[in-house]
């Protein structure tokens, strides 16, 4: 293996690391969304507003 093989080897395990990195982070963001909206859901207000418009819906479709 040549000394420039070598070098595009490790440039390019490099970017993998980098990419791991940030998909690392990527994921840690989206569960901490994840866990802002389910605590969210989890009231009641929301469930009566989602219990709401369901019926709201219902009493349209039967026009």
């Amino acid at each position: 293996m040549t000394e420039d093989e070598r070098m595009e080897f490790r440039n390019a395990l490099g970017r993998l690391y980098d990419s791991t990195l940030h998909l690392q982070t990527a994921c840690e963001a989206l569960r901490e969304t994840s866990l802002v909206h389910e605590k969210r859901l989890d009231r009641l207000e929301v469930i009566q507003q989602w219990l709401a418009e369901k019926e709201r819906g219902r009493e349209l479709e039967g026009r």
